[in-house]
């Protein structure tokens, strides 16, 4: 009678499974698999901020010089990132000069032109930076709070800059600072590289923030740029640089 039970469950899960497969997100399975030590991480919780809170999650997966899979990995519902694993060796095996770019916008009601991908929400548009250098990512309008840990052996670290370029002419106008991360139990605070100061916007020649003001939400700043004519199509992006770090957690909580 046992055996008959068992027989019939059986069937059902595989009925469930064979009839559900339309309907339930198709997920890489390395994606999935690789993705999923990093969201049983359980942050230390650090002062002010409830990290059991709402939040979205954002991994950076290190992957192999020669790693090339194929796909598109533009699903906007994925959380994860591919990105390699060491940089200078990525550069070195496919003759690259620039180091790695995670484009990042942010969506917003009024944007007319091509920054926005589909409806107000987070979106990796494009998760494959090993094969070209690039990977795109959209931010849930807002301002955020934005954490990050290193995770997964043997160690390693990455250095992350915010900059701010004009993306016809590739120009790099200047840096919202660079911070280093290490294999650790412990988050990193790093929104101030989303955030635009005087000191650093006077490297690229502009003049959109008072001398003393506050410091500006970056993807407000980038609005004010885009007001000169010269700055109409001016960005944000993280330059990455990874030297070993395997799984690397981003983490954002609304203001």
């Amino acid at each position: 009678m046992k055996k008959l039970l068992y027989l019939i469950v059986l069937m059902l899960v595989l009925g469930l499974i064979v009839t559900g497969c339309d309907i339930l997100p198709v997920v890489p399975t390395a994606e999935k698999d690789e993705a999923a030590s990093l969201t049983k991480v359980r942050p230390d919780v650090q002062p002010g901020l409830d990290f059991s809170g709402p939040h979205y999650n954002l991994n950076l997966i290190g992957k192999k010089a020669d790693w090339n899979p194929g796909g598109s990995f533009d699903n906007w519902d994925r959380h994860t990132i591919f990105v390699p694993e060491n940089t200078y060796d990525w550069k070195t095996l496919n003759e690259m000069d620039d180091d790695i770019k995670i484009l990042m916008t942010q969506w917003r009601e009024d944007n007319l032109d091509d920054q926005n991908y589909g409806e107000d929400d987070f979106a990796v548009v494009d998760g494959n930076a090993c094969d070209d250098g690039i990977a795109k990512f959209q931010l849930k309008s807002g301002k955020y709070d934005v954490y990050i840990v290193a995770k997964g052996k043997p160690g390693g670290n990455a250095d992350i800059t915010g900059m701010v370029y004009v993306e016809a002419t590739n120009d790099y106008l200047f840096s919202i600072g660079t911070i280093n991360v290490s294999r650790s139990k412990k988050w990193k605070d790093i929104t101030d590289i989303f955030y635009v100061s005087d000191s650093e916007e006077t490297i690229g020649g502009l003049d959109l923030i008072l001398s003393g003001g506050d410091d500006v939400w970056v993807f407000e700043y980038l609005d004010m740029a885009r007001t000169l004519d010269e700055y109409e199509d001016a960005g944000y992006f993280w330059e990455f640089i990874n030297n070993n770090i395997k799984l690397i957690q981003v983490r954002f909580y609304e203001q």
